[in-house]
């Protein structure tokens, strides 16, 4: 079980690396309009996916390590949110100039809660 769950951390981490390389590439068209690519979408799937998978791993392998629900609850809401902003805007050509810039601040907002989170937010 532990190494199914260093599998989904280890896929959790090249989702995160997909949708900020996805930001970074788009940062060429930021006056003009990005798009959402590839590398955008697939990364946030990856992230919803194996965010979720690790939620339900994390919590059956043996660790003194607590889970925060408030975290957790806020990182989901956050990926959710990252995942639905990336799939509504997959297929224009052209999308309004917050869409990539809010999805790459929301990418950084969940590294940040992940890390910063158990220790600002006391249970």
């Amino acid at each position: 079980m532990e190494l199914t769950t260093k599998i989904a951390l280890i896929l959790h981490l090249v989702g995160i690396g997909a949708l900020l390389s996805g930001f970074f590439y788009q940062l060429k068209d930021w006056g003009t309009g990005m798009k959402i690519n590839a590398g955008i979408l697939h990364g946030a799937w990856l992230m919803l996916v194996t965010g979720f998978a690790l939620a339900a791993l994390v919590p059956m392998v043996e660790t003194t390590e607590q889970i925060n629900n408030w975290v957790l609850g806020v990182k989901s809401i956050v990926i959710t949110a990252i995942f639905f902003i990336a799939y509504g805007y997959n297929k224009k050509e052209k999308t309004a100039k917050w869409v990539v810039p809010a999805i790459a601040g929301l990418t950084t907002l969940n590294i940040c809660l992940a890390v910063l989170g158990p220790i600002l937010i006391a249970k």
